[in-house]
């Protein structure tokens, strides 16, 4: 048997492992582990310490954890939302700007066409080949892009949304559109060129089979009994199908990152409701062994010393740094009349960063022979300087200085009294405006805050609303409720509001009012009714011990306590850890559980014991 040296594969790992654990213990969470991992890739390769060489197996493994990194690419594409953006779509001006998928698009187009001057004008310094470069520079770095807007609480609202619909749309067309100009380097215009059109159907055939198989109950059972089992069914399957479509790609002499992505796009079609687990499985896979191979090999075989080739390397680079920002940011301005100049702005920068989609398509640059030694070191070296700015200026830019300051409630109704109560007992910053007499005295019995005026448009525009405020429309009108709410979020552009839905078919339920959160009273007396005969005594000591037990939601912010178990905590005895929530995970924390900063603890208790769980979570 052919003897292999496994030491490469010992540094390269020893580096994967001890990257994320040196940042996260001295809490560098700015800089991505991708980024240190090029770095000491290139620290150990052949233009520094000369310690590690690429060989065959390593350049296999390299090139397969490239391949994952795009079927992963594909995998985080939701398909669905977007084929739903697509078909609330009406041909109206006002339609058009605010439909997320029009503005994701917008903005990938503009980056486009906003490339081919921007690269003219960089051509004129240094000779490079303009259209590869075009059909590169759109690319977004979702790995970046989607931490850094959950960390600020964006990735639920449209702003986010959009952003990551424009990330995924940038990568789809991307990857689709350098895939069909290496068909074309290779081979002319042939009409070879269009064999890559096998790979569509080949997905058409592949997503039939799989919606078949969906409804064959024996299968899922099957698959069901197999899942969790030494089987791990589920993973075996989209490994396979990831080879089935990288061995089809190559068999039509086309990009295999193209089938690679055509796999990942199609298994997303088939586990939105099994997301988390099998996801959890795949990134396990990929980024823990295949990609940070593929990255560290990156930098092993970075040519650092070319860049020294040309005089002006470092200005080839800040001005591919310059373009990246420039060519991403002025598009991202359409966002101005929904967000603002300053999101706007902010969000441009954001989608700026670059990192493993644009150095994997450098990759294919320089394997085309489209891109020299040089340029390919000058655009991960480019890639990693995004990588470093924009978070930067993003968070500089949207600073949290309009957080959720109070709740403002638009009432009348005999529920806007109870609201109020409550938020009384909870000790939440509110306030209710009201302009039924009847309503105005029961509040001022009882002592909560209100203010006594007539509910109009006009009165949402002076009152100054902060976009971390969060809006209850709550009144008894169902048409007063509609012209509040439709104001707040087409005139304001406000996104944090809740009101209530009289029937299925309210206008509210319409497209334009996306990210609106209504309240179905008919669902809740359903549900309630239904707690009432199933859980009796449930609901009735709730209802007997509200004002003493309470139920609360806390975000664990405390670093004190990060990565702590459960017991080794001294929680109130007057009150209880109920749910905890973790990305896309819910479990129910017992003593030996982890707690992690960002963790959404749920917990009951009296008021002096949430005081207590607020303070030792929160810190």
């Amino acid at each position: 048997m052919h003897e292999l040296d496994y030491y490469p594969l010992l540094l390269i790992f020893a580096i994967a492992w001890a990257v994320p654990l040196i940042l996260s213990w001295f809490e560098i969470g700015k800089v991505p582990s991708v980024i240190v991992e090029i770095i000491l890739g290139v620290v150990i390769g052949p233009f520094v310490l000369d310690l590690v060489h690429e060989t065959p197996y390593m350049e296999f493994l390299s090139y397969t954890g490239f391949l994952f990194l795009i079927f992963l690419v594909g995998l985080e594409i939701d398909v669905n939302k977007i084929i739903n953006s697509l078909s609330s779509l009406r041909f109206k001006a006002s339609s058009i700007l605010t439909n997320t998928f029009m503005l994701a698009m917008g903005i990938y187009l503009g980056t486009l066409l906003l490339s081919l001057p921007a690269l003219w004008l960089i051509s004129q310094f240094h000779e490079l080949n303009v259209i590869y470069y075009a059909l590169l520079f759109p690319t977004v770095g979702i790995s970046i892009t989607v931490p850094i807007l959950k960390a600020s609480g964006e990735i639920k609202r449209k702003f986010g949304q959009i952003l990551l619909m424009q990330g995924s749309i940038a990568n789809l067309l991307s990857i689709l559109l350098i895939s069909i100009y290496s068909g074309y380097v290779k081979n002319g215009l042939d009409i070879e060129l269009l064999l890559f059109n096998l790979l569509f159907i080949a997905f058409l055939v592949f997503h039939a089979i799989g919606k078949k198989l969906n409804r064959v109950r024996t299968f899922q059972k099957v698959i069901y009994r197999l899942e969790h089992a030494a089987n791990q069914i589920k993973v075996r399957g989209a490994v396979a199908l990831f080879f089935a479509f990288v061995v089809i790609a190559s068999a039509v002499e086309t990009e295999p990152i193209l089938g690679a992505f055509f796999a990942g796009l199609l298994l997303s079609l088939f586990i939105t409701k099994d997301r988390s687990a099998l996801l959890f499985k795949l990134d396990g896979m990929g980024y823990g062994f295949f990609i940070p191979i593929f990255f560290i090999s990156v930098g092993i075989n970075l040519d650092v010393s070319s860049l020294y080739n040309i005089g002006e390397s470092y200005g080839f680079i800040l001005l591919l740094v310059a373009a990246f920002f420039i060519t991403q940011t002025i598009p991202a301005l359409s966002l101005v009349r929904l967000f603002g100049f300053k999101k706007a702005f902010a969000g441009g920068n954001l989608l700026s960063a670059r990192l493993g989609e644009t150095v994997a398509g450098a990759q294919i640059g320089l394997s085309l022979g489209v891109l020299t030694e040089s340029e390919n070191a000058a655009l991960v070296t480019a890639s990693i300087i995004t990588c470093l700015l924009a978070p930067m200026i993003y968070n500089s830019l949207n600073k949290k200085d309009e957080e959720h300051k109070k709740v403002l409630v638009f009432g009348g109704s005999r529920a806007s009294l109870l609201l109020a109560e409550r938020f009384k007992l909870h000790d939440i910053s509110f306030m209710t405006y009201l302009q039924r007499e009847e309503i105005i005295q029961q509040f001022d019995q009882k002592s909560l805050p209100f203010e006594k005026t007539k509910l109009t448009p006009e009165l949402l525009k002076n009152l100054n609303i902060l976009s971390g405020d969060l809006v209850v429309v709550l009144t008894e009108s169902n048409f007063l409720n509609q012209q509040l709410t439709a104001y707040l979020k087409n005139e304001l552009r406000h996104s944090k509001i809740i009101t209530r839905r009289q029937s299925v078919t309210h206008d509210l339920v319409d497209n334009n009012f996306e990210g609106i959160k209504t309240v179905d009273h008919e669902e809740l007396l359903a549900g309630h009714i239904e707690d009432m005969v199933l859980r009796p005594n449930a609901i009735d000591s709730l209802s007997t011990s509200f004002d003493v037990y309470r139920i609360e939601e806390i975000s664990i912010s405390n670093k004190q306590i990060n990565r702590k178990l459960v017991k080794e905590i001294a929680f109130p005895q007057t009150g209880s850890l109920v749910i905890q929530k973790r990305g896309g995970e819910v479990f129910i924390p017992h003593g030996n559980t982890h707690l992690l900063i960002g963790d959404q603890i749920t917990v009951i208790g009296n008021g002096a014991a949430l005081t207590e769980f607020r303070r030792i979570l929160e810190g």
